[in-house]
């Protein structure tokens, strides 16, 4: 039955669907059967109905004291069907001996002439009365201890006329009272619904937020139904496990640039110190090694969950300092630094050690991948930050893997430990900020930082 389902990952809308399609299913057969037994078994009910009328002919005989006749004094309700379809709907009151005591249109025939009197009670046939085909009833009654026959016949013609008063009102009715009960038990079956599947969905919203920044996260159990509960405590122990290999890992990664640090520092005290003349490019792999052991250190340090100092920041102050801390490495491959600040005493809340090197580390790679000749821009306002450089710029499938640690673009022959880009990801993330690599408008990398963005992925 999957093929009247909607394609919805909604599972509270499929089921709420699901119960109003079987309350329609519900309704049309229930109305089906009803139609079957009112055209299988209509003369059944035409049958019991005018016995049932016997039963009012009979307790409104009356035997007048003086002559002993019969009078039927019925209620003025129920004369008014006789009179009104006195063509269509008749009574008579037969006396033991088989004579017509009463009538309902003053004619003094039984409705029942071929059938003896002794054998009418309980009969039921029907007869042809002046081109009218009426269905009869006959039923015994006793009426002060007098035997009495009352025979109630009625055409097909009556029945029709009262379907046609009844049948269009009460269609209209069900009518309603369906579509009303098929709209109220819809919305309290999706409400209904909603509220089963809360607690899931308060899980799989605290799974969705569980990211590196906080593998410490754990989904909650309390109000969980018991078919998923076993699902939710095996997920938990996957972050278990998980939390432990990622601090094992952090921790490996601190260890080992931490204990690199000390001989890296000796090698190069050691070479200084030499006496002899040592080459400027052992010095410059050194320190290259320095700085990738440094960043190694620090990205451990970021991404493994270390808290943030955070606090008001001057960002046009800060961009400043940093442009001018790198002035002499852009003057010294011949390319320009602008800086572009959207007003003076632009104010962030965030670490403003962590905010240093990550605008240091885009400004650096700004200058890196630039032509002698070629500007940096750097585009500072309350909302993010950006810096631009005229180089060669970053191809579209590249644009992701820029921020991956150790990765070098195809052909890279600059020199570089492929961390500058993870530790500015890492540092935005930490701050809730999006990092995001573009092209510029001279066909170069664009950088921007989002600080009011969508929280990252």
């Amino acid at each position: 039955m999957r093929w009247w389902f909607p394609k919805t990952p909604s599972l509270a809308l499929r089921l709420s669907i699901a119960f109003s399609v079987s309350i329609v299913i519900v309704a049309g057969a229930y109305l089906s059967v009803q139609a079957v037994v009112a055209e299988r078994f209509a003369s059944f009910i035409t049958e019991q109905s005018l016995k049932g009328q016997t039963n009012d002919i009979a307790e409104a005989i009356e035997t007048d004291p003086v002559d002993g006749t019969v009078v039927v004094r019925l209620a003025a309700r129920d004369a008014y069907g006789f009179d009104a379809f006195f063509a269509n709907l008749k009574y008579r009151v037969l006396s033991a001996d088989g004579r017509v005591v009463a009538t309902s249109d003053g004619i003094g025939d039984s409705l029942l002439p071929a059938i003896a009197v002794e054998r009418q009670d309980g009969h039921f046939s029907l007869v042809d009365r002046d081109g009218v085909r009426l269905h009869v009833a006959a039923v015994r009654h006793d009426v002060a201890g007098v035997p009495y026959i009352v025979q109630i016949g009625r055409s097909d013609r009556f029945a029709e006329l009262a379907l046609e008063a009844i049948v269009p009102a009460v269609t209209e009715a069900v009518g309603i009272v369906a579509a009303i009960s098929i709209l109220v038990l819809s919305i309290l079956s999706y409400l209904g619904i909603r509220s089963v599947l809360r607690p899931i969905r308060i899980a799989s919203e605290a799974a969705a937020s569980v990211g590196q920044s906080n593998l410490s996260t754990r989904l909650p159990v309390q109000e969980v139904p018991s078919e998923i509960r076993p699902l939710i405590v095996a997920f938990n122990g996957v972050l278990d496990r998980l939390q432990t290999a990622f601090d094992s890992q952090q921790r490996f990664f601190a260890n080992a640039a931490h204990e690199l640090k000390t001989p890296i520092a000796l090698l190069r005290g050691q070479l200084e110190g030499a006496t002899g003349a040592v080459p400027v490019q052992a010095l410059r792999d050194v320190d290259m090694i320095a700085r990738a052991v440094g960043q190694l250190l620090h990205i451990a340090e970021v991404s493994g969950g270390r808290s943030l100092e955070r606090r008001p920041v001057a960002i046009d102050e800060l961009a400043r300092q940093v442009a001018g801390h790198l002035s002499w490495r852009a003057e010294r491959v011949e390319v320009s630094l602008h800086l572009e600040c959207a007003g003076d005493g632009i104010e962030i809340s965030a670490d403003a050690g962590e905010l240093v090197v990550l605008l240091k580390n885009l400004v650096e790679n700004a200058i890196d991948f630039s032509p002698e000749g070629g500007l940096v821009r750097i585009r500072v306002a309350s909302d993010g930050l950006e810096v631009e450089d005229q180089g060669c710029g970053v191809p579209e499938a590249q644009r992701e893997r820029v921020f991956e640690r150790f990765w070098r673009g195809p052909g890279t022959a600059r020199p570089g430990s492929g961390l500058g880009l993870a530790i500015c990801q890492e540092v935005a993330w930490a701050h809730g900020w999006q990092i995001r690599c573009g092209v510029a408008s001279s066909g170069g990398a664009l950088f921007r930082v989002d600080f009011d963005g969508p929280p990252p992925a």
